[in-house]
């Protein structure tokens, strides 16, 4: 499905929602901030010791990188607020890592520097009315809350050969171009405290888990098969697409699984390994702390004093 499909419709909605809920809300409530934190890849290489697992179940702490966050929220219901956000994140894989043979030697690596704009619907599951108690000398409110969206992301897998970072787009690995521009869908879990001891702003401070799905199974530059040389661009395409002939110390015979082995004797290609599942499309998740500036956007006034009008 064409990016724009999917991009332009949820953009769109996601403008019509606020606007629905403007016209009966007063109060509105302003938040600006960032995040910090981790991140981790999910895709086919590395992993456990079994097939590929879906969700959390394959990633690797040891290739934990780490990520960057900007953001302005915007309090349009009071149980649901807007985010939008731009993001940088790293991830990395490495199939010398994983216990499961196969894919041990086959002995594939990356890492990709992914910079991402999304936009996203949090709901507030756990949002009371009255402080906590937690810090008495100021308001104090604890919010849990979930969130889905939807975003634009541009990535650039590259692999370490020869003692140089290669970009591997443009060499063409399997053959094929794909896109470095595509869409994913975030999803998560969040939970911050409120601090507020002005009757303008408040300071946040939490927690959240984004798991972040794409449209994309070339995040780690592996999707297909092998390739015959004659399908391939270049020489240095056929070096990086089979890297098991660099690992020395391998069983028996267990190149022979890897790369193109050519035809048999009836003329049928010879392939005993993917190189990939085109069936499983790659995603990644980020574990960040967050910190915010929410400003309060109403106020009445009486005899002179200010009163704060907004909750929470």
């Amino acid at each position: 499905m064409p990016l724009r499909r999917i991009i332009v419709p949820g953009f769109i909605l996601l403008l019509m929602i606020c606007s629905a809920f403007s016209k009966a809300q007063s109060g509105y409530r302003f938040e600006f901030g960032g995040m910090m934190g981790t991140s981790n890849y999910l895709g086919e290489i590395g992993g456990g010791l079994k097939a590929a697992r879906p969700f959390v179940f394959d990633a690797k702490i040891a290739k934990t990188r780490w990520s960057f966050s900007g953001y302005a929220k915007y309090k349009f219901h009071p149980k649901f607020f807007a985010r939008a956000s731009a993001n940088y994140i790293r991830v990395t894989g490495d199939d010398a890592l994983t216990a499961n043979a196969g894919r041990r030697y086959r002995n594939l690596s990356f890492r990709n520097d992914m910079y991402d704009v999304e936009a996203t619907i949090h709901w507030l599951m756990f949002s009371p009315d009255k402080p906590t108690g937690i810090y008495r000398r100021a308001r104090t409110y604890l919010t849990i809350y979930s969130f889905l969206g939807i975003g634009v992301l541009y990535h650039n897998p590259k692999t370490l050969y020869q003692g140089q970072w290669v970009t591997l787009q443009p060499v063409r690995t399997e053959g094929v171009s794909y896109s470095r521009v595509v869409y994913c869908i975030p999803m998560g879990l969040g939970a911050n405290v409120s601090i507020s001891r002005s009757r303008r702003m408040a300071h946040r401070i939490g927690l959240e888990v984004n798991w972040r799905y794409t449209n994309s199974d070339y995040l780690d530059d592996v999707s297909t098969t092998y390739k015959s040389p004659s399908e391939l661009p270049s020489a240095l395409a056929y070096a990086l697409s089979n890297r098991n002939p660099e690992l020395l110390n391998q069983p028996d015979n267990m190149y022979k699984n890897y790369g193109w082995q050519g035809l048999d004797a009836s003329g049928n290609p010879v392939n005993k390994a993917p190189r990939g599942n085109p069936n499983n499309k790659d995603s990644f998740f980020t574990v960040n702390i967050t910190y915010g500036i929410a400003i309060k956007s109403r106020y009445t006034r009486s005899r002179g004093r200010k009163i704060q009008s907004v909750r929470f």
